[in-house]
């Protein structure tokens, strides 16, 4: 009877496989550049409608939600009023666009409201549409302070380091959190000096996303630069096409220390597929604190905006998810800044307000 039991789970298992495989959908992708055709974007979702103006130049993709509008051989694109920039211009070829990575994962992420999971591999995009997810509310907020034990991640002249301070914020934000919302359980994925493989604080989040329902993940950093003058907090989103090369840099220094575990082929693709819906909602998320951080630090630290890059930290979240770096210890008077507890007060109390502001905006 166990044999048989076995034997069917089996059968169950493999013919789930099979539908997953075929669910997904494979696009070819074009040059060193990863451009894909808009007629095989539309062909998987038909809500999808275009329009080019041949004397303008001037092209747009609509949906029943908004319109993205561009022109041609441009590094920009538009979107309700807000102007977006692009590494690479959208092209028109034989009656069709072909669009950059960054234009189709706007597509997915800004003007779409299905949540579809993607990832550009090696000449294909693959792609996957989920069924359709509730409404948040909010159950759980996981607070990462980042690097920690063996790891300090970056530090002052003066030598104050980034495990430190994004440790004494975290708790700031623990307490407060447990004051002004008790109903909210709030994790620390390290409460002490410790260090944790950056793969380990998103199982983290995840278990308690399991355990508990709805949940955010907030990491918390410093950053670093070469050039001295360089100063400014920044909030940033999972993704696979960096805002800037600033950017792409930022999560190259935090991923530094990410040694993969296991060699899972299911886990590498779960860590590898995106989530539009978790990338929609990571985006507003980060809006938010941004605006917030804006109001209550700025003049003392100034915003370099919403951004968005590859990091480790967040690739694994099942949950909308993003990374504060809250200034320059390269910049000596950021630093002392960032070591003062009534700056630190500012940041939890701004970051608690752009968590209360998300929640009224995300739907």
């Amino acid at each position: 009877m166990a044999k048989n039991q076995i034997y069917l789970w089996g059968l169950i298992l493999f013919f789930a496989g099979l539908w997953e495989l075929q669910a997904k959908v494979a696009i070819p992708t074009q040059s060193s550049e990863r451009y894909v055709r808009f007629e095989d974007i539309q062909r998987e979702f038909p809500s999808l409608k275009s329009s080019f103006n041949p004397a303008t130049f001037v092209g747009a993709i609509k949906h029943p939600s908004g319109e993205i509008r561009f022109r041609v051989g441009s590094s920009f694109y538009t979107f309700n009023q807000s102007i977006e920039k692009i590494s690479v211009p959208v092209l028109y070829k034989e009656k069709d666009f072909l669009l950059p990575p960054e234009l189709t994962e706007a597509l997915f992420v800004q003007l779409m409201s299905e949540d579809v999971r993607y990832e550009y591999k090696e000449n294909v995009l693959e792609l996957e549409v989920l069924p359709g997810a509730e409404k948040l509310g909010i159950k759980t907020i996981l607070i990462d302070a980042g690097h920690g034990g063996k790891d300090p991640g970056t530090a002052s002249d003066v030598g104050a380091s980034e495990k430190e301070i994004a440790l004494q914020v975290a708790k700031i934000l623990k307490k407060f959190f447990e004051k002004v919302y008790p109903e909210i359980t709030v994790v620390l994925t390290r409460p002490d000096d410790t260090f944790i493989e950056l793969e380990r604080r998103s199982e983290i989040a995840n278990r308690e996303l399991k355990k508990k329902g709805s949940s955010l993940f907030i990491s918390l950093h410093c950053n670093s630069s070469i050039n001295p003058d360089i100063n400014g907090f920044e909030i940033y989103y999972l993704s696979q096409t960096p805002s800037t090369e600033s950017a792409r840099e930022t999560a190259l220094l935090e991923n530094r220390i990410l040694k993969a575990k296991g060699n899972s082929t299911i886990k590498k693709i779960q860590a590898g597929m995106m989530s539009s819906l978790i990338q929609r909602r990571s985006r507003i998320l980060a809006r938010s604190l941004e605006s917030e951080m804006k109001k209550k630090l700025q003049p003392q630290i100034l915003s370099r905006g919403v951004k968005k890059a590859d990091f480790s930290v967040l690739r694994g979240s099942l949950m909308p998810a993003v990374l504060v770096e809250m200034g320059y210890l390269s910049h000596e008077k950021e630093s002392k800044l960032l070591q003062n507890k009534s700056l630190q007060v500012k940041i939890a109390k701004s970051i608690i307000e752009g968590i209360r502001d998300y929640e009224l905006a995300k739907n």
